[in-house]
């Protein structure tokens, strides 16, 4: 069974529990002095921070406040109250994801802002409401454009945190080496100016990153250092936030011990100061450490421990995790004592956390809980609820991954019905299936001879389809051979014109060599250049071919298989710009707009890139101002590479070995094509060509 683990990491901003808790008593206490306060910027100023704290409480409540801001600014004609309200209205709408109103008033609130860092901190939500809406290239644009503003003021702090933002939008896009690059840059900032809060939070932030990057050892390492400066300074919400990540750390690197021992020096601190959130976790977390020793009996005391917080706050993920993590337990004690006890109690959290993710719209664990009860079910014996509860497991997992055509609880409870009703029917399907065999097996007691007689009948069946396959073994072993004869006529092909293509370069450096040693007085100066060119040319054809037949030959070994993965095309981009950085004759030009990841084998693509480009280079025999383009986009579901040059184009001839297995050009024109055919069948990658003699060629590959 799957475990589960929570995910701590410190990013700025961050919005937690205790922040509600904190901040709803903050809201309560200005609420009541704001009936006292004249009508004043100390007003408008109440107003702000009443509204700052609903944004992580009630952003509807948050908007309602920060009207007032505008309203009270407007009466005293305060340009910079207006701006503040605008940005708290801005921040928010950003909140309850109203992202294009939002967007709105935070360009209204720069254009009434009064000063620069009011203007960086409206350009900061303004590329967060872009950055939601999964608009990158503009988030990013707009942060870079508030580091730039940083700069110029030469204030450290705002070039610290803007660093700090853009650290968190790599994060948020999964490109972790970036995001650690600009964390360690915020670091170097905060060391510098001695401020510890910003440090611990920079460290922490690159130990998240490391974490996501399944670099456990390197997370705990700069934990650790986060840690130090919390103790060193007595951060204590810090300080027991680390050591739940280091206990969460310990417990992914399967050192229960160490996990166990972090979770309770958190619980020490969450007492003193009184964190009973904080405490779930922990008691959490040390469950997770005895479930995974197989310590059952003590896992459980420790999640019902969190159990009992959760349910006193009512704090709705907690309690659905805690459930989860409670009927994995019973499960598992169920294969011990009990069984049918220990199961049924199994079910009743595997339930009850289907109930509260359902509530707050956890698909993704909704996914995963009726799974488990799936199993439960079936280790119970109840085999229709078991089924039931896999279809239900099946649905919402296509939910989650379906991110194209989401549904909607509603459509999936419709799904459900439909599926229900097709369960129905097999079941009836079933049971006329156990009445028919029924009547057979009584039909079969009427004696000896119908008995015979079955027998008789299941040989004559047998016999039928062992014929039949036999048939389809001769068609398909028929088939086997045509393509055999097929490809050792084409072998023999491609090794004749290797021993043209080979031999030739080889055979011109072997004469030259002899002419050199046997007849010097022969070679004048200009037949000596004129037998190097050829010679070298030569030598270089050469060394293209055997780096060619290398690659072909390994993509032909039966256990050289793909090894597909998400792999960013702008690290594609940046690897070709290494490999040809030598032609500074020729123009390279990169488009990738919309940033997008492909799912393939990195070495297989690299491989096809590199040939299509080396291709492109040597289109340019008469090109006065050549250029190479390579392009990245994508269409619904479909990606697309291309690459294109304004060469001399390919004739139909050459491109016939890109296309007829069974074809060969020769290696200096060929062999590459050859090469780029058999390693995009590999991996499922569809090509396209279209050249113009004298114009340039395009190569398209779709993904």
């Amino acid at each position: 069974m799957k475990n589960i683990y929570f995910l701590f990491i410190v990013l700025v901003p961050f919005c937690s529990i205790s922040q509600k808790f904190y901040g709803q008593k903050l809201i309560d206490s200005l609420l009541v002095e704001l009936p006292k306060m004249k009508e004043d910027s100390l007003k408008v100023n109440t107003f702000y921070n009443i509204s700052w704290e609903y944004q992580y409480i009630e952003p509807k409540k948050g908007i309602y406040y920060g009207k007032k801001i505008i309203e009270l600014s407007k009466k005293l004609n305060w340009n910079e109250g207006i701006s503040k309200g605008l940005h708290v209205v801005g921040v928010n709408q950003h909140y309850a994801s109203d992202f294009k109103n939002a967007i709105k008033n935070f360009n209204l609130a720069i254009s009434h802002a009064s000063n620069t860092k009011s203007i960086i901190s409206n350009l900061d939500f303004l590329a967060l409401c872009y950055k939601s809406t999964k608009n990158y290239p503009k988030a990013l644009s707009i942060f870079n454009q508030s580091l730039t503003l940083a700069e110029k003021i030469k204030d450290l702090k705002l070039i610290q945190t803007e660093y700090n933002n853009i650290g968190i939008f790599y994060y948020d896009i999964k490109n972790f080496p970036k995001s650690i690059e600009f964390y360690k840059k915020a670091l170097l900032i905060s060391r510098k100016n001695k401020d510890n809060d910003s440090e611990y939070i920079a460290l922490a932030n690159i130990a998240g990153s490391y974490s996501k990057s399944n670099n456990l050892k390197q997370s705990l390492y700069y934990e650790q250092q986060a840690l130090d400066i919390g103790l060193k300074n007595k951060f204590n919400f810090y300080v027991t936030d680390t050591y739940v990540r280091i206990g969460t750390g310990f417990n992914n690197l399967k050192e229960y011990n160490y996990a166990i021992k972090n979770f309770e020096k958190a619980l020490e601190i969450d007492k003193e100061i009184n964190d009973f959130y904080n405490s779930s976790v922990c008691y959490e977390g040390i469950g997770i450490s005895y479930f995974e020793k197989k310590k059952y009996n003590l896992a459980l005391k420790y999640f019902n421990k969190a159990k009992k917080i959760n349910i006193t706050n009512d704090v709705k993920k907690f309690i659905a995790t805690n459930s989860t993590n409670l009927g994995k337990t019973y499960f598992e004690l169920s294969k011990e004592i009990n069984k049918t006890e220990f199961l049924k109690k199994s079910i009743l959290n595997f339930t009850n956390a289907i109930k509260v993710e359902s509530e707050i719209g956890d698909l993704e664990n909704i996914s995963l809980n009726y799974s488990l009860l799936s199993e439960s079910y079936k280790l119970l014996g109840n085999y229709k609820e078991a089924l039931n509860s896999h279809e239900q497991y099946m649905i919402y997992k296509d939910s989650v991954f379906n991110s194209d055509n989401k549904e909607t609880i509603k459509n999936l409870e419709d799904k459900r019905e439909i599926e229900l009703r097709d369960k129905e029917i097999k079941i009836n399907k079933l049971s006329l299936e156990a009445k028919e065999k029924q009547k057979w097996y009584l039909l079969g007691g009427l004696g000896l001879l119908t008995i015979i007689g079955g027998l008789l009948f299941y040989q004559s069946r047998k016999r039928k389809q062992i014929n039949s396959k036999l048939q389809i073994l001769n068609k398909n072993l028929d088939s086997k051979n045509l393509e055999l004869d097929q490809a050792n006529k084409a072998k023999t092909r491609f090794f004749s014109i290797l021993n043209h293509d080979l031999r030739g370069p080889v055979n011109n450096l072997i004469f030259f060599l002899q002419l050199q040693n046997e007849a010097p007085e022969l070679l004048t100066e200009e037949n000596t250049k004129r037998m190097q060119d050829k010679t070298m040319s030569g030598a270089k054809n050469l060394l293209a071919s055997m780096e060619d037949i290398l690659q072909w030959s390994k993509s032909q070994m039966e256990n050289f298989k793909p090894q597909p993965e998400n792999l960013l095309v702008n690290q594609l981009f940046e690897d070709t710009k290494k490999v040809f950085s030598g032609y500074l004759k020729i123009t390279f030009e990169y488009q990738n707009p919309d940033n997008i990841e492909i799912f393939t084998d990195e070495n297989y693509l690299k491989t096809i890139i590199r040939n299509l480009t080396s291709n492109a280079i040597n289109s340019f025999t008469t090109t006065e101002n050549p250029s190479i383009t390579w392009k990245a986009w994508q269409s619904e579901k479909q990606r697309f590479l291309s690459v294109t040059d304004n060469g001399t184009g390919i004739n139909e001839e050459k491109l016939k070995a890109l296309f007829d297995e069974s074809e060969f050009t020769g290696t200096k024109s060929g062999l590459g094509l050859y090469l780029i055919r058999d390693m995009a069948k590999a991996i499922n990658c569809e090509i396209e060509v279209d050249s113009k003699l004298g114009e340039g060629t395009t190569f398209t590959l779709k993904f």
